[in-house]
C-alpha cells in the first residue's frame, strides 16, 4: 500500500500506514496563515513565540506517544504500591486477551462451517434464475409465506421468459450506495451479469474476492471479473490493498472511456483538423481498476489535497465492496423485489459482526470507509455496509 498523508484516514478506515507517513507528522512544515494588515483590529495576533512553543510540545507529545516503551516507562513512575495494583490489572488483561484470541479462533472455524451451509441455497438460486430448472412447488409456497394473499392486480400473463432476466442488474440498482458507480450506459452490459458470488480467503481475516460472471455480450470476451481486497493484521484488521482485473474490451466497447472530438490548429497556419480522442469517464466497470496511492506523496499543499482526494477514493471503493459483499450476495433477492430497500434502515445485517457488543471495539477504527453515496444516507450508515471488517461468505 502506498503511503497514506496524515493519521486520519488509518484512524477511521484502519488502512494500513507505515511509520514513515507517521515520522512525517514529526517534521512537516509550519504553515501559519499570515494576518493581513486590513484586518479588524479586534483580530487577536497570536505571538510567534507562542506558535513555535506549542508546535514544540505538539511535537513531543507525538514523541512520547510513539515511543514503544512509553508505556512500561509511565508505569515505572508510579508510586510502587500503585505499581504493583497496574501489574495485576495488566495480568488480568493478559487473560482476557487469551479468552479473546481462542474465541476468535473457534469464531472464524464457525463461520466457515456456516459458509457450507449456505452455498447449496445460492447455488439453487443461480439455477432458477438462470433458467436451469423451475423452482418447485415447495420452495415457491415457502417463499409466499403462510398468510400470503394474492394481489388483486396480479400480473396472469405468461412472458414465456427463461429464468428472471436483468436480476442482478435489478438488485444493485435497488441499492443506494451500489447504484451509485451504475451509470445508464453500463446498464445494457450489466443485463448479461449471470451471478455475483463473494469467496473468503482460507483465514477470513486476510481478504475476500468478489466475482462477477457475465453471459456472452457485445462488451468485452470475459465471462469472470473479479476484485480482490487484502486485508492485513496489525494489532486490528486493517485493508491492505485492492486488487482488480483486466477487461478485454471489444473494438470500440469499452464503457470507461468516451471518444471526443477535438479541433486541433497547425502550428503557424491557419489550417485546422479534427481528431479523435478517448477520455476516461465514470462507469461501473471502473470498479475493477481501483485507486492506487503513491508511495512517492509529498507534504507540500498539492500532494496534500491529492492524497486526500486519493483516500476518500479508495474508502469508496472498500465501502462499495463491502456492500456487494455484505448485502447484495447474501439478499439478493429482497434487494432484487426492493424490499431490503424499503427497511433497510432498521433490519439488521445477514451476519452481525460478533464485535458489537465488544466494550473495546471501535467503529471508527474498523477498515470500513465511510464514502458517501447518492439518494440519502452516508454509505457508513446503517443500510449502507456492515461496520465489520471480518470476511463473510453469505
Amino acid at each position: 500500500a502506498g503511503d497514506m498523508q496524515g493519521a486520519g484516514f488509518a484512524a477511521r478506515t484502519g488502512y494500513k500506514q507505515n511509520s514513515e507517513d507517521r515520522r512525517s507528522l514529526l517534521t512537516m512544515p509550519n504553515r501559519r496563515k499570515p494576518v493581513s494588515d486590513d484586518e479588524d483590529e479586534d483580530v487577536e495576533v497570536i505571538d510567534a513565540g507562542d506558535m513555535q512553543e506549542a508546535e514544540l510540545d505538539l511535537n513531543n507529545e507525538l514523541r512520547r506517544l510513539m515511543d514503544p516503551e512509553y508505556a512500561e516507562k509511565f508505569v515505572a513512575s508510579l508510586d510502587p504500591v500503585i505499581q504493583g495494583r497496574v501489574r495485576a490489572l495488566q495480568g488480568m488483561q493478559a487473560s482476557i486477551n487469551e479468552i479473546r484470541d481462542k474465541y476468535m479462533e473457534e469464531h472464524k472455524a464457525i463461520e466457515k462451517k456456516y459458509e457450507a451451509l449456505y452455498e447449496p441455497y445460492f447455488a439453487k438460486r443461480l439455477q432458477i434464475i438462470s433458467g436451469q430448472r423451475e423452482p418447485t412447488d415447495e420452495e415457491v409456497s415457502k417463499g409466499q409465506g403462510e398468510d400470503f394473499k394474492e394481489a388483486e392486480d396480479a400480473n396472469q400473463k405468461d412472458s414465456g421468459e427463461s429464468g428472471i432476466s436483468e436480476f442482478w442488474l435489478l438488485a444493485m440498482n435497488n441499492h443506494d450506495g451500489v447504484s451509485e458507480i451504475i451509470e445508464e450506459r453500463d446498464e445494457e452490459c450489466l443485463k448479461s451479469l449471470t451471478n455475483i458470488t463473494a469467496k473468503c480467503f482460507d483465514d477470513p481475516d486476510k481478504g475476500f474476492t468478489i466475482e462477477f460472471h457475465f453471459a456472452e455480450n457485445e462488451f468485452f470476451t470475459n465471462t469472470l471479473l473479479t476484485k480482490t481486497y487484502h486485508l492485513v493484521d496489525e494489532d486490528e484488521i486493517v485493508l491492505d490493498k485492492a486488487e482488480g482485473c483486466e477487461i478485454d474490451w471489444k473494438p470500440g466497447k469499452n464503457l470507461t472511456v468516451i471518444m471526443k472530438k477535438k479541433k486541433q490548429r497547425a502550428k503557424g497556419g491557419k489550417q485546422t483538423r479534427t481528431v479523435t480522442k478517448e477520455e476516461p469517464c465514470e462507469s461501473f466497470f471502473n470498479f475493477f481498476k481501483p485507486p492506487q496511492i503513491p508511495e512517492d506523496m509529498d507534504d507540500d499543499d498539492d500532494d496534500e489535497d491529492m492524497g486526500a482526494t486519493l483516500e476518500e477514493l479508495v474508502e469508496q471503493d472498500y465501502e462499495i465492496g463491502c456492500m456487494i459483499k455484505d448485502q447484495i450476495v447474501p439478499k439478493a433477492v429482497c434487494w432484487y423485489t426492493g424490499e431490503a430497500a424499503s427497511h433497510d434502515d432498521d433490519d439488521d445485517d445477514m451476519f452481525q459482526h460478533h464485535d458489537d457488543d465488544d466494550d473495546d471495539s471501535d467503529s471508527d477504527a474498523d477498515p470500513r470507509p465511510k464514502g458517501g453515496k447518492k439518494g440519502g444516507k452516508k454509505a457508513g450508515e446503517e443500510g449502507g455496509a456492515q461496520q465489520q471488517p471480518e470476511c463473510k461468505q453469505q
